[in-house]
């Protein structure tokens, strides 16, 4: 995969899927059954414009597909048992049918942290696939960046600095380190991107004029059953089951920002139905959506967002 792409070239041939949860789908039996081999033949058709929204001046697909779901990472607050299910699914071979079942469906963009590996990927690319990889790196040590650069030596197109780390360090005061992230990505010929949980984060990287080519940024309502309580004030939920704590903050602030703006965790982890977080998250301001998404919800979650987008309320200029 050619990881030297500029924003703009990047952005009109996009389609962003989050790694935020699950849509609230209910698989038919016949769905869950994993195929029994690996795929080897080519991949299936190329994308259609299926989740294509408006034109924007650009052609724009605003669908990403996330890899929680894969990894096995299933925020699934105290119920232990969801994520060896989800790794008992996701066999080699249903990973491979996800990512070509999505790339059909118009999406093409995956986001995944660099560490899991992309053994998947490469078997995708090497059937003929398209799907393009915006990873995720964390700085390891005494400001090691050992992970965006393997990142890029494997075929990102785009990273970004994780959520927690990107937290953590400018808790510590250390926004310099970003910034350095930001210099070693695009010395790699790749876009540089701004992970966040925290809303403090983009402000004091907007403070200090850091420029990513974009944020990625936590964004849901509170409309949901196990939303945090008036007493939960912090980033992310004490029981994994909130990861926007101050949403219509996030909204005010966002409007300002002039970089691209992918949304994450726009669906609680599955516990908002995708037409109302989708249309919260556009309508909110996000360019992008990034969703996880298992085989049998991607048709689905690219209809409602065709659907959403056809119908938005939204004040934000859209960005990229």
């Amino acid at each position: 995969m050619n990881a030297c792409l500029n924003r703009r070239d990047f952005l009109k041939s996009s389609v962003v899927a989050a790694a935020a949860g699950s849509a609230a789908l209910t698989p038919s039996p016949a769905a869950v059954a994993a195929p029994a081999e690996l795929p080897s033949g080519p991949a299936g058709p190329g994308p259609d414009d299926a989740a294509s929204g408006q034109d924007w001046g650009r052609r724009v697909q605003p669908v990403d597909a996330g890899g929680n779901l894969i990894g096995g990472y299933a925020h699934s607050r105290d119920l232990d048992y969801v994520a060896h299910l989800m790794r008992r699914y996701n066999t080699d071979a249903k990973i491979l049918e996800t990512l070509e079942l999505a790339e059909i469906h118009g999406i093409n963009v995956m986001n995944s942290w660099v560490r899991d590996g992309i053994t998947h990927l490469q078997q995708h690319w090497k059937r003929g696939g398209k799907m393009q990889w915006i990873a995720q790196a964390r700085v390891t040590g005494d400001a090691g960046f050992d992970q965006f650069k393997q990142a890029a030596d494997l075929g990102a197109v785009g990273i970004h600095v994780t959520g927690d780390v990107a937290d953590e360090l400018v808790r510590r005061g250390e926004i310099d380190t970003i910034a350095r992230t930001l210099d070693l990505i695009r010395a790699r010929k790749c876009l540089a991107g701004i992970g966040a949980h925290g809303l403090g984060t983009v402000v004091a990287c907007e403070r200090a004029k850091l420029n990513p080519d974009f944020y990625i940024k936590t964004f849901h309502s509170h409309d949901y059953y196990t939303a945090p309580r008036p007493d939960e004030t912090g980033d992310l939920g004490r029981y994994d089951n909130s990861w926007c704590k101050d949403p219509e903050e996030v909204a005010e602030v966002m409007f300002t920002v002039r970089q691209p703006w992918i949304a994450f965790k726009v669906l609680a982890a599955g516990a908002i139905p995708p037409a109302r977080g989708f249309r919260h998250a556009f309508e909110g301001g996000a360019d992008f959506i990034l969703v996880g998404m298992f085989d049998w919800q991607i048709e689905e979650d690219v209809r409602i967002t065709k659907e959403v987008l056809g119908s938005l309320k939204r004040t934000r200029p859209w960005r990229g």
